[in-house]
């Protein structure tokens, strides 16, 4: 791909700001023309303090706040990493202005907010949405992206994402400041079943989730289970917890999905991909040609990309948001289309 200097903004540096800033350290895509803060904890030197450390160079610094910098520097794209409960707005925003965003997960921790995004979305529908569901450039991820099709048609799927819980920060102690389990880690399982269901509309989901035994952590889910109807009787169900055990041997994450399709089955664990059909089975391990944040920048300048923007983004944050809902009311939610 021809370089591509597209003219980025960062907002904030809460999550993975570490995606964008490697992706452009990596692929030479992407010129960084203003950071600010975003909010009291997240100062506009914290945010040129991490792209220091990335590029050794010092970025163009704006104090005052994101809209100002928008307004000065002119980008093309807003990456937002400001407190997640201002995700929607910053996102609504920017692309009033026409800038595209790539957001951290979730762009939105309420239904209220998803539906300002969606609105903006249909007021400007050339201008790109993406969030940071990063493990689909995963070698495991990837490669049954590119086998997903020798398997058949889909008809069941089991997503887990299991992460250590260590000592987090006091901003996921409240629902309020974090949005819960299910947008936090689990958006990243559910993005996983609706990408390999290809991307049919959710119709249903029932869960559960719990706060049990989390070591101090406020209002923090411990635990959850989802299930959840597709279009044309496709099930689902992903498991999501902060129980992976502390042991120093273990990496931060254990990440597994099963695909069951008509003809075979695609397995992801251990960052490869194991496909099984009648005639055999065999192991992939194909690592993506570019990263997420490069991914987006294509589908920003016109070129194919496998990114989930507009209502694809849209879509998979509002069933983790409804999954939330009917793990707190106890009963199956039916998803409308966004």
């Amino acid at each position: 791909m021809a370089l591509i200097r597209t003219r980025v903004c960062i907002a904030g540096n809460r999550g993975h700001l570490n995606v964008p800033l490697d992706d452009m350290k990596k692929s030479g895509h992407g010129e960084i023309v203003g950071v600010c803060g975003a909010g009291p904890d997240m100062s506009t030197e914290s945010v040129a303090s991490s792209c220091r450390r990335v590029f050794g160079t010092e970025p163009p610094r704006f104090d005052g706040d994101y809209r100002s910098m928008l307004d000065a520097a002119k980008p093309d794209v807003l990456v937002v990493c400001g407190p997640f409960e201002d995700h929607a707005a910053m996102t609504v925003e920017a692309v009033g202005r026409g800038i595209h965003v790539f957001c951290e997960k979730p762009v939105s921790t309420t239904l209220e907010g998803l539906a300002d995004v969606a609105n903006a979305h249909r007021l400007h529908p050339d201008v790109k949405i993406a969030q940071m569901c990063g493990p689909h450039y995963d070698t495991g991820n990837w490669s049954a992206t590119c086998h997903a099709s020798e398997i058949g048609t889909v008809r069941l799927m089991h997503a887990q994402k299991s992460y250590k819980l260590g000592r987090r920060e006091a901003y996921f102690m409240s629902r309020q400041t974090s949005g819960g389990l299910i947008p936090w880690v689990g958006i990243h399982a559910i993005s996983w079943l609706y990408h390999f269901a290809g991307r049919i509309p959710f119709k249903a989901v029932c869960a559960s989730q719990s706060s049990a035994f989390n070591k101090g952590h406020g209002d923090l889910e411990m635990s959850a289970a989802c299930l959840f109807e597709f279009a044309g009787g496709v099930a689902a169900s992903a498991s999501i917890d902060y129980l992976r055990p502390e042991n120093p041997a273990l990496g931060h994450g254990d990440d597994r999905i099963r695909v069951m399709g008509t003809d075979g089955s695609i397995e992801v664990r251990d960052d490869a991909c194991v496909r099984s059909t009648p005639t055999g089975t065999e192991t992939f391990c194909d690592a993506p040609p570019f990263g997420m944040f490069e991914d987006f920048l294509r589908s920003v300048n016109g070129e194919p990309a496998n990114i989930m923007t507009g209502v694809d983004l849209l879509r998979v944050t509002q069933a983790a948001l409804l999954a939330r809902e009917a793990a707190d009311r106890h009963q199956r939610i039916v998803v409308p289309d966004i």
